[in-house]
């Protein structure tokens, strides 16, 4: 295991309350089994923003993403596992985050970072119901996001926003990108 990585194989709950606890950011995974309704092994990765789960999803074994619950992760966890989390934090300056949870996969996928000067548009209304795994947490930090893109300002004007980190802003925009309610242009 590289020396940046902490195994975080305790258990997912008490994994997660440490994290939080501590304000960590970065992404946690695992391959999985016996996932409800998910044929075979997948990969379950949770992305954190200082200690908060800001995205959950699982990769079935076609590569299909499915955004997914926490709380029935950690009980999937407790039930079968524990199973071997890994978490890989954010660094001072960090990896670009895996794809979103929201993707689908038929399509291409966004960039996982976005030039600074590019300006995102509203195109279309975010349908929530969408997001019904979705934490409250989680949908109020893409709401605030969405509320501050108005086609006149950049990425990095957006970025500048003191409750959020730049990984969320970017991950925020992929998400908004692959759901089709934004546009970014040069």
């Amino acid at each position: 295991m590289s020396k940046d990585k902490i195994d975080a194989s305790i258990g997912l709950a008490f994994s997660l309350k440490l994290f939080q606890h501590y304000r960590r950011s970065g992404i946690l995974q695992a391959k999985v089994h016996h996932v409800p309704g998910v044929q075979g092994h997948c990969m379950a990765s949770l992305h954190l923003d200082r200690g908060m789960v800001v995205s959950c999803y699982i990769d079935d074994k076609h590569g299909q993403r499915l955004p997914w619950d926490v709380e029935e992760l950690c009980r999937i966890d407790t039930e079968k596992g524990p199973f071997e989390w890994i978490f890989q934090p954010h660094l001072s300056s960090p990896a670009p985050v895996s794809p979103s949870p929201m993707e689908s996969s038929g399509n291409v996928s966004p960039p996982s970072e976005f030039a600074d000067s590019m300006r995102p548009t509203v195109v279309a209304t975010l349908h929530w119901e969408q997001l019904s795994n979705w934490t409250p947490e989680q949908k109020q930090i893409l709401y605030n996001i969405l509320m501050v893109i108005d086609g006149r300002r950049t990425i990095q004007e957006i970025k500048a926003h003191p409750t959020l980190s730049p990984q969320i802003v970017n991950e925020a925009l992929r998400i908004l990108l692959a759901l089709h309610v934004i546009a970014i242009s040069s």
